[in-house]
C-alpha cells in the first residue's frame, strides 16, 4: 500500500497545480464572459491549465541539471498571438485591450500554479488583484467619470463616407466614443450606431440637433442616461 501511495502522490500534486490553474483561470474567464467580452470563461480557463501544463512539462524535461523555465518561457510571448485576436478597431476605438492583458495574466498565473510549492499562493494573490481591478476599480473609474452614457443612432446615406464629418461634429461637442458601428440597410443607406458619453443633456441635444440638419441624414434617434 505505501508503494501505491508514493506513486499516487506525485501525480497527486499534479492534479492539484492544474486544479489551481482550472480555478483561478475560471474565476477570471467568469468575470469577462459575464462582461460580455470575446474571450471569456472557456478561454481563460484553458488559458491557464495550458500554461500550467507547459511548465509542468518544462519542469520534469528539464529534471535537475537543465532550465526548468525554458519550455515555459514561449508562453509569455506565444499568448501574444491569441490576445491580438480579442483586439477589434472600430473607426477610432480600440476594443479588447483589457481582455488581451487579462489573458496574459491568466497565462502567468497559470506557470505560477504549474511550478507548485509557492507558485500556488502567488496564483492565488494575482488571481484576487486582477478581480479587484476588473471590477472594483472598474467602478472607482465609473464614479470619477462624471460623463452621462449616451447612444446616438443615425440613418444616413453613404455611412461610411461620413466618418471625418461625424467624428468632427461629436469632438466638437466634447462627445467621447466608446464604440461605433455600421449596418447598411440597402438603396446606400445605412445605420450608424454610437455608444458614447458625454457631460451634459444640452451638449448631446446641440449635436444631436446638429447631425440632424445634415443633407445625409434621415432621421436620428438618441438616448441620456
Amino acid at each position: 500500500m505505501g508503494e501505491v501511495l508514493a506513486a499516487l502522490s506525485p501525480w497527486g500534486d499534479i492534479l492539484g497545480r492544474l486544479l489551481v490553474a482550472a480555478l483561478c483561470g475560471g474565476l477570471i474567464g467568469f468575470e469577462r464572459e459575464s462582461a460580455d467580452r470575446p474571450a471569456g470563461f472557456r478561454t481563460h480557463l484553458l488559458v491557464c491549465v495550458g500554461s500550467a501544463v507547459y511548465m509542468l512539462t518544462s519542469t520534469m524535461v528539464a529534471g535537475k541539471t537543465h532550465d526548468p523555465g525554458r519550455i515555459a518561457a514561449q508562453v509569455a510571448s506565444g499568448i501574444g498571438f491569441l490576445g491580438a485576436g480579442t483586439i477589434l478597431k472600430q473607426g477610432s476605438m480600440v476594443r479588447g485591450l483589457t481582455t488581451a492583458a487579462s489573458l496574459w495574466v491568466v497565462a502567468g498565473i497559470g506557470l505560477a500554479a504549474g511550478f507548485g510549492g509557492g507558485g500556488a499562493g502567488i496564483a492565488f494573490l494575482g488571481t484576487l488583484i486582477v478581480l479587484i481591478s476588473l471590477n472594483t476599480l472598474k467602478i472607482l473609474e465609473r464614479r470619477l467619470d462624471r460623463a452621462h452614457r449616451c447612444d446616438v443612432r443615425l440613418t444616413i446615406a453613404r455611412p461610411r463616407d461620413r466618418m471625418e464629418w461625424l467624428k468632427e461634429v461629436l469632438e466638437a461637442h466634447e462627445i467621447k466614443v466608446r464604440g461605433l458601428s455600421i449596418t447598411d440597410i440597402g438603396d446606400g443607406f445605412g445605420k450608424i450606431t454610437i455608444a458614447g458619453r458625454v457631460a451634459t443633456r444640452a451638449r448631446l441635444e446641440e449635436a444631436v440637433r446638429q447631425l440632424a440638419q445634415h443633407k445625409s441624414v434621415s432621421g436620428v434617434d438618441w438616448e441620456f442616461q
